[in-house]
């Protein structure tokens, strides 16, 4: 009596281990997500040191000419000055840091020709901070894109490059129609990052005439509801986000509602006959917000990441090695996109996959999390828009324009490298807390 009491013990003890294991496999919080996220997207993985923005200045004629380029001494000298950590002189074939008051370093400029511009280039996108290059954009060869490996280099690292452009005449308004470019090397998802300063402090919204345009392989992601998604009301998500990710905790079951209320659409509102109610609204694509591209369709993907997201959270617990890739394990047939509402207008609108709905990915206990994520699928060059914002006379060859920086920014957004970039890395990810299934 005695040992079938100890092996009943013994087998309740059991039984309770491996209950404890089976219910602790996924973390009771999503207090990692964010890192998770950082970690495994490409472009997350070369941040960039906050408050440490250098600047670059080509010591060419145009920046001594007070009367003709108002912009740039009225407003983006006195802007740039109180921001930049560090300066750069490129005078000619040299490049040399200079110490001193940035307003008194600019006055002084004077004319160096053949100025060693990728160089510069080259210094920047290899560094790990902002930077802004002041330039003509003038080299003897007038056709050559020189700044195009510059330009993919940096946005393979997941950054971003906006230009802004004053047009100015060289001698009076018979001669040479010329440009002042200003090359602002940022990342879009930095918070307080060098472009959004430049934009308020310089006020660029009122200066029309100055030829802007932002150079990215991240579309604009507009939340309609508090700047992220807006999620139907029966799964009852705690929602943030942060840049081009959301987090979305939700606290709902599945048969008692998601399944009845949102799959099989028992719910009063617009649905939709073939895929029940709205899962996910409120997210809009910008078509037309990565300059010299117009994108015409995206796709979607969801990933079940119980797994790969317990191993991340343990190992961070217990302060172990981080892996440094996963296996992305893509979900068949649980969500789809309203493809219809996509052509319209840019909503990304997102529905369970009610004809063919296989939950096999909600293996988790005590929760399931996974990953909804949306690619650029498909996408137009439309760069001629931009040709006369970038090209400018070519003061060598009169009558012929200098085209260098504007093929420069065409071949990179044409180049293989980067629309493969763009197709395989998701643009914006929505990560989901979910009960268990």
């Amino acid at each position: 009596m005695k040992l079938l009491t100890v092996l009943n013990t013994v087998i309740a003890s059991l039984a309770l281990i491996v209950l404890s294991a089976c219910g602790g496999t996924t973390p009771e919080n999503a207090d990692y997500i964010y890192d998770f996220h950082k970690q495994y997207s490409p472009t997350h993985q070369h941040p960039l040191v906050p408050d440490s923005a250098v600047l670059y200045v080509d010591y060419t004629k145009a920046t001594e000419m007070r009367a003709r380029i108002k912009f740039y001494w009225e407003v983006m000298r006195p802007t740039l000055a109180d921001k930049m950590e560090k300066y750069y002189a490129i005078k000619g074939q040299e490049i040399k840091r200079e110490a001193g008051d940035i307003p008194e370093l600019l006055s002084a400029v004077k004319n160096y020709e053949n100025p060693d511009l990728k160089g510069a280039l080259d210094r920047i996108v290899n560094g790990n901070t902002e930077a802004v290059l002041i330039t003509d954009g003038e080299l003897a060869d007038p056709v050559s894109p020189f700044m195009k490996d510059a330009f993919k280099t940096w946005l393979l690292k997941g950054h971003d490059i906006y230009i802004l452009a004053e047009p100015y005449y060289e001698n009076g308004k018979v001669s040479a129609k010329k440009l002042l470019f200003f090359f602002i090397f940022y990342d879009a998802k930095m918070d307080k990052n060098l472009f959004e300063y430049i934009k308020r402090v310089g006020r660029l919204s009122h200066y029309p005439k100055i030829h802007k345009m932002n150079l990215s392989i991240t579309p604009s992601v507009k939340g309609t509801h508090g700047g992220h998604s807006d999620p139907n009301s029966y799964v009852q998500a705690m929602v943030t986000r942060k840049g081009d990710m959301e987090l979305q905790e939700w606290s709902t079951g599945w048969n008692d509602k998601i399944e009845k209320f949102i799959i099989q659409g028992k719910e009063g509102g617009k649905k939709d006959q073939d895929n029940g109610a709205v899962l996910i609204d409120g997210l809009q694509l910008d078509k037309n917000s990565i300059a010299g591209i117009r994108i015409n369709n995206v796709a979607m993907k969801v990933f079940n990441i119980n797994g790969d997201y317990a191993d991340y959270y343990d190992a961070r617990k217990a302060e172990e090695e981080i892996e440094p890739t996963i296996d992305w394990s893509d979900v068949s047939n649980f969500m789809v996109l309203d493809q219809k509402s996509f052509d319209r207008n840019g909503f990304m609108k997102v529905y369970f996959d009610k004809k063919n709905y296989n939950d096999s990915c909600l293996d988790g206990a005590p929760f399931n999390y996974f990953k909804i994520a949306f690619f650029i699928s498909e996408l137009h060059e439309n760069m001629e828009r931009f040709r006369p914002m970038l090209e400018f006379d070519d003061r060598f060859k009169e009558g012929f324009k200098n085209v260098s920086v504007f093929e420069s920014v065409k071949q990179t957004i044409s180049d293989p490298e980067i629309t493969d970039f763009m197709a395989n890395n998701p643009f914006y990810s929505i990560y989901v807390k979910a009960q268990q299934k």
